[in-house]
């Protein structure tokens, strides 16, 4: 209660002998500036000084987690789990294997004695070894024909990049890519065609467009013939790539058909090679049935560009957007004490930085008949003096803890 409120409630003659308490503020009203104290880690141990007058401690929020109760006891691989689905086979059915006689004891006896003695020899050629596992893992099916569908390799297929073999998801260098392989297609006997379409299911660089960039197709191969004896319907196109985009899966599909077809692909633009594998055969399920598959992995290397740039055509560079650091709202007094030049540098354009590293990388290029100077600062007595002591300490980090800021080799 103020004063000028006080006698208008009370009489005079009722008025107390003493003043009465008046409400008054707890702190001065003045601006006053806590000077270096603001940089103190213990800045607000005595909060009733007079220059903490306007410095309020800074507000801690506790961070939310929102737990569904429903999905909170289950396990990681309960919560990773996909719904189980009946997958849909949309080729021919699996060979029967063909059941061997079993061994004898003295047969299997003389094998573990030649296993032990590393004498065992097995041929490869007879080894079955197709997985379907690595195709579901890499998502190939999933990313050419759509979800829950495969597919058996009924029919031997080989791909050949001179002495690079291609198999299940090994890794190529798109160099050795450039001429088109020699490629091997198992008889199955009983006549017909077979067409031969090389995909790359990440090339699609054209966002208005989806689709698989088909780099190969050779279509209407009699069987037991070579490729050549099939119509080229696109010609061949080395994988492309582009920097930055990682490895890209490119995939070799075989398919059988009775009778010659005509799919009407237009290969003659690079933006007219791409094609949804998915419409396409959904058009022509009847005709084509999927045979064989074999896939490879390659990334960026300088024939890439080379051959963008013989179709006239520049080569994209991408890059990794990241998220822009975590970092406090900037104050004029931070919570926790450091120095005010690094402090300021965590709100500098990121743009200003990178000119500020690469300038100082490109005036630190080591030149044959240029030696590095023995002292760091001859004029340290006067730079002392004169610079104040951040941008001297500035200068003096050769080795410190700045050195890695403009010394980065990994970058």
């Amino acid at each position: 209660m103020s004063a000028a409120q006080y006698a208008r409630l009370v009489p005079k003659k009722y008025r107390s002998r003493t003043l009465p308490k008046i409400d008054r503020p707890w702190r001065p009203r003045v601006i006053a500036w806590a000077g270096p104290a603001a940089f103190y880690p213990n800045r607000f141990y005595e909060i009733d000084k007079w220059y903490k007058a306007r410095i309020d401690k800074p507000e801690r929020l506790p961070e939310m987690h929102i737990i569904d109760p429903a999905e909170h006891m289950k396990s990681l691989q309960e919560l990773m789990q996909k719904p189980e689905t009946e997958s849909i086979n949309i080729g021919f059915a699996k060979k029967e294997a063909t059941v061997k006689a079993e061994k004898s004891e003295k047969d299997r006896v003389e094998l573990e004695r030649k296993s032990r003695h590393m004498q065992l020899k097995i041929d490869i050629d007879s080894v079955d070894v197709e997985n379907l596992s690595v195709y579901r893992h890499f998502q190939v099916f999933d990313h050419l024909f759509g979800e829950n569908v495969f597919f058996e390799n009924v029919q031997k297929l080989e791909v050949d990049y001179q002495d690079n073999i291609v198999h299940s998801g090994n890794i190529l260098t798109a160099n050795s890519t450039v001429t088109r392989p020699e490629v091997s297609i198992q008889s199955v006997g009983k006549g017909g065609f077979n067409t031969l379409l090389m995909v790359n299911l990440d090339g699609n660089g054209f966002e208005e467009k989806n689709g698989e960039l088909i780099h190969w197709m050779v279509s209407n191969i009699p069987d037991g013939e070579e490729v050549t004896k099939g119509r080229e319907d696109i010609e061949y196109l080395q994988p492309l790539p582009f920097y930055g985009t990682g490895y890209h899966r490119v995939a070799f599909v075989l398919f059988r058909h009775s009778q010659p077809v005509d799919l009407k692909i237009n290969g003659s633009t690079f933006e007219n090679r791409i094609q949804s594998i998915s419409e396409l055969y959904k058009s022509h399920e009847n005709v084509l049935t999927p045979s064989a598959i074999r896939f490879f992995q390659t990334s960026y290397d300088n024939s890439v560009k080379t051959a963008l740039h013989s179709l006239g055509l520049k080569s994209p560079l991408y890059e990794y957007e990241y998220r822009p650091a975590l970092k406090p709202a900037q104050r004029e007094f931070p919570e926790k004490p450091q120095p005010f030049d690094l402090y300021l540098d965590m709100y500098r354009d990121p743009k200003e930085v990178e000119k500020e590293v690469l300038e100082k990388r490109l005036s630190e290029v080591k030149l044959d008949n240029v030696k590095e100077p023995k002292w760091i600062d001859p004029d340290y007595v006067e730079n002392k003096k004169k610079l104040p002591a951040w941008l001297h300490s500035k200068q003096l980090e050769r080795k410190g803890v700045g050195y890695a800021k403009y010394h980065n080799d990994v970058l």
